[in-house]
């Protein structure tokens, strides 16, 4: 069962544990965009869309786990200005979200299999600047890109046009390391990515 497009996340989320609940798990399979690395891909380029320039690979890896889990930015440690911005988000804590999500950390270590995997895939696939990625940056080359896949990215930041735009502009301005960097904020394991 996937979740059809113009179908509610709540909707698709009762329906899912109705069938669980039914008894029927031998026949049903549970996915999660955060074990799809297809999914990672099209949140990666949705991400490298909104910024349009190129962002430092970990950065992009931070911005597309707050953008998987939004409401693990609440344990974020921001400069008082980037916190109001938050704020006026009215993301729902963790506490408040259907599914538990583990430590910030845990799931930093979770994403790193699946990131590698789409930043390779889109690497391979010629969608991003080789340059850049010497320099260990990605940017999209947007000639390269579906046209279905570019006009689906578009159409999902425009629907959650502040989230993206908090985290393209504000977040991402935040450097990546150092005492007051995003690693340090999120309370990220600084051992740095699975290659």
């Amino acid at each position: 069962m996937k979740l059809q497009r113009g179908m509610s996340t709540e909707r698709y989320t009762i329906l899912l544990a109705t069938v669980i609940w039914l008894g029927t798990m031998t026949d049903f399979r549970v996915w999660h965009p955060s074990r799809d690395p297809y999914h990672c891909i099209f949140r990666m380029v949705r991400i490298l869309l909104a910024k349009s320039e190129a962002i430092q690979v970990e950065k992009l890896r931070i911005l597309d786990m707050f953008l998987l889990y939004p409401s693990l930015m609440h344990r974020l440690s921001l400069p008082s200005e980037t916190k109001k911005k938050f704020r006026s988000l009215k993301i729902p804590t963790p506490s408040k979200e259907f599914v538990r999500l583990p430590g910030t950390a845990s799931v930093w270590q979770e994403l790193q299999i699946y990131q590698s995997t789409a930043l390779k895939q889109l690497a391979g696939r010629g969608l991003l600047r080789r340059d850049s990625l010497r320099d260990h940056y990605a940017q999209l080359i947007l000639d390269q890109l579906p046209a279905q896949i570019l006009k689906r990215a578009k159409e999902d930041n425009q629907s959650d046009t502040k989230l993206v735009s908090f985290l393209v502009n504000d977040l991402a301005d935040l450097p990546v390391s150092g005492p007051s960097g995003l690693v340090k904020r999120a309370g990220i394991p600084a051992r740095g990515p699975i290659q």
